[in-house]
């Protein structure tokens, strides 16, 4: 799953104004009429659901509105350049990045069809047409199109998700996802066997549609990009709940009460060290694979000493569907007292100009020389 990328926008530039004379058959001395030039096209994006990667975005690194058409004879406006429009995954978050290198969240893609002009189009220049007057009766001056906004842009997706599943890997949690939804995720017996986040829709009783992702496993030290954990954290930041998934077959083959205790306790660390409020979410902690019989017989032990932690456990079988209902039933208590969207606080990025880049220092010429300097708005 390519879920960052990197991309130049570049909308289009104004048309310049055009200088011109009215001339025609027994006409010598035409009064001036030369037209605007036409706006330039504004890049946008556009949040689809159809899309679920940036995979496109690596083979294309510029995309460029069209520019407008400069101003005509007979005070013809030029053309309007067309605005573009970028398609990018729900659940995208857009960042600009400044000239000092400094990255500012512009944009939050949460709903199905949202649009974000990232880069204005420039304005068409003004022709001589509209500089005519009683003391300027033939005027060269004209107003030439400013520039579109250029700027680089990162692109970084975050799944939109109710319930996130984590855990070590092997420890269910695709099985899990398969008996809930139908997403199919692979299902193998070796580590790593989800190498990117997988997404389900699981129908609750109560005719509740819960969307489910299961992220690749996590290994003690991944918060510190150790195996695929810190790659995929960043896709828990949405959800609105974490099912820990704990796997007591794994560790120690006597001791399936410690090898429990110790596979929370590992989880709730690396989600405190990734930080960016993992820790906080609300959570359901179970213990899978209660279809085996050593496990099944530690499973009160199991549960007593993850309680005196000060949370609640539950026992299921992802393989056999053991527990499912009393699973479930949970997920929808505790969906049903969090909010359903989790967006990230979005900054407005102020334009610092100096005389270096304006984009209207080239404002209005006559015969080569600049001669006033008009307002843009």
């Amino acid at each position: 799953m390519v879920d960052i990328a990197k991309i130049k926008v570049k909308a289009g530039s104004g048309g310049d104004g055009k200088v011109s004379f009215y001339t025609a058959r027994g006409i010598t001395k035409g009064g001036p009429d030369g037209g605007d030039g036409g706006n330039g096209g504004s890049v946008y994006f556009v949040a689809d659901n159809n899309l679920n990667t940036l995979m496109d975005f690596r083979s294309k690194e510029l995309y460029e509105a069209q520019s407008g058409e400069g101003g005509g004879k007979k005070n013809m406006t030029g053309a309007s350049g067309e605005d573009l429009y970028i398609k990018i995954p729900v659940g995208t978050l857009v960042y600009e990045i400044e000239e000092n290198g400094r990255e500012s969240l512009v944009g939050d893609m949460i709903e199905p069809g949202q649009k974000l002009m990232i880069a204005q189009g420039g304005i068409g220049g003004k022709g001589n047409y509209k500089f005519r007057g009683s003391t300027n009766q033939t005027p060269m001056q004209y107003v030439p199109g400013t520039l579109g906004e250029e700027k680089e842009i990162r692109l970084e997706i975050k799944l939109i998700a109710d319930v996130g599943f984590v855990g070590a890997p092997n420890a269910g949690k695709s099985t899990l996802l398969n008996r809930l939804t139908n997403a199919n995720a692979k299902v193998a017996n070796y580590p790593f066997t989800t190498l990117t986040p997988n997404l389900g829709i699981c129908k609750l009783k109560n005719g509740q549609s819960v969307v489910l992702a299961d992220i690749p496993g996590l290994i003690e030290g991944a918060s510190q990009g150790k195996g695929l954990g810190d790659d995929f954290l960043r896709h828990i930041e949405r959800t609105r709940l974490l099912v820990h998934i704990i796997d007591p077959l794994d560790g120690s083959a006597d001791n399936y009460v410690e090898n429990a205790v110790t596979g929370y306790e590992m989880i709730r660390k690396e989600l405190k060290e990734y930080g960016h409020g993992l820790e906080d979410k609300d959570g359901v902690i179970v213990i899978n694979k209660m279809d085996v019989t050593e496990v099944k017989e530690s499973f009160q032990e199991i549960s007593n000493k993850i309680k005196e932690l000060g949370v609640e456990v539950l026992g299921i079988s992802a393989a056999s569907g053991e527990g499912m209902e009393g699973f479930l039933q949970k997920i929808s208590e505790k969906l049903n007292r969090i909010p359903k969207t989790v967006s990230f606080e979005v900054h407005k990025v102020v334009k610092k100009y100096t005389i270096d880049n304006l984009p209207n220092k080239r404002v209005v010429f006559n015969k080569d020389k600049v001669k006033t300097l008009e307002k843009r708005l």
